[in-house]
């Protein structure tokens, strides 16, 4: 069941954009939801299907952990007097920046 709401502090209501769709799903299948999360995050955890440098959506995994782990790394590169690299980037607005002419002309 879907229900339309009205955005709030809108002009003019006549557009269609100033309405917002809203799935309303049952709690039964949220419920649902949840188990099946929390039962892959185990098995994700129990197999180690993903790295423990993960930090992103696991669960007790946070920046502070990544920080954690980013501060060590530098440490024992420094320790072992070998020369390290770090690289960091955002790609959170990848997509929406990226020049679709150049890609295109490569392939």
């Amino acid at each position: 069941m879907v229900v339309v709401l009205n955005k709030p502090n809108k002009p003019n209501y006549n557009q269609a954009k100033v309405y917002q769709p809203i799935s309303l799903l049952e709690c039964i299948s949220k419920l649902m939801e949840k188990i099946i999360a929390k039962r892959v995050n185990i098995d994700i955890d129990v197999h180690k299907l993903i790295l423990m440098t993960q930090f992103r959506s696991r669960p007790h995994h946070n920046m502070i952990n990544a920080i954690t782990t980013l501060v060590h790394w530098i440490q024992a590169t420094y320790a072992t007097s070998y020369t390290g690299a770090l690289l960091l980037f955002n790609i959170s607005g990848l997509f929406n920046n990226v020049n679709t002419r150049q890609i295109t002309q490569v392939f």
